[in-house]
């Protein structure tokens, strides 16, 4: 019996279920974020006669006329659906599997989307982000097969540009907490958002730990 030759076969075996399940939960970590953040920037357009009246202005003709929102969160916000229903649109395609009616809620240019239509508020927002992004979540492991790595590193990025921006707290699955070392307790959560690379952190103790990438290349 060739020992040696099987326990090669186990040792890669192990490793590709490390990375799979490491780029699963980046995946699953980075989408979980989108339906708040969603929400948040579209709570934000507040008319500007609430907030400040001229600060924000459009030109054009013979004069300047206060936009009757706050451009940053709306143009945030259009980015964003717009990515993620474009990222969603390759998805379906590929795998010839129709997208949810969710992604029906987007303005489009020439075909490419562009954003959400001006009459969606922030909880309608999060239920249309939700749909798409369990959509998504459901069909996890096929997707990891399609290799997408250019469209999901552009969509996370983003993600983790507008969670910064807007201050929002990641939002954890706590079903993939681990157990620390140094307190003893289940609450070693890894990042994806605030780090890219997996911050791993026990939330109670404040240990630090190896990102899960890291202890790839270490064989770990």
């Amino acid at each position: 019996m060739n020992t040696v030759g099987n326990e090669d076969v186990i040792t890669a075996l192990r490793s590709r279920s490390a990375r799979d399940r490491v780029w699963r939960d980046r995946f699953e970590q980075h989408l979980d974020q989108i339906p708040h953040l969603l929400e948040v920037m579209r709570e934000q357009r507040v008319p500007l006669a609430a907030t400040r009246n001229d600060s924000e202005r459009v030109s054009g003709g013979g004069g300047s006329t206060p936009l009757p929102f706050r451009a940053d969160p709306v143009d945030d916000c259009d980015d964003l659906w717009g990515a993620l229903v474009e990222y969603l649109g390759e998805v379906s395609e590929r795998l010839q599997d129709p997208a949810p009616a969710a992604v029906g809620a987007t303005w489009a240019i020439d075909g490419a989307a562009r954003g959400m239509p001006s009459w969606i508020d922030g909880d309608i927002a999060y239920r249309a982000g939700y749909v798409l992004i369990a959509w998504l979540v459901d069909r996890a492991i096929e997707i990891r097969d399609l290799r997408m790595k250019d469209s999901e590193d552009h969509l996370f990025g983003l993600v983790r540009k507008l969670s910064l921006r807007y201050t929002v707290t990641p939002i954890e699955r706590p079903s993939r907490r681990r157990w620390c070392a140094v307190c003893g307790e289940n609450a070693v959560a890894v990042s994806w958002v605030t780090d890219d690379g997996g911050e791993a952190v026990c939330r109670v103790c404040g240990e630090t730990y190896p990102a899960p990438a890291e202890a790839l290349v270490d064989g770990q």
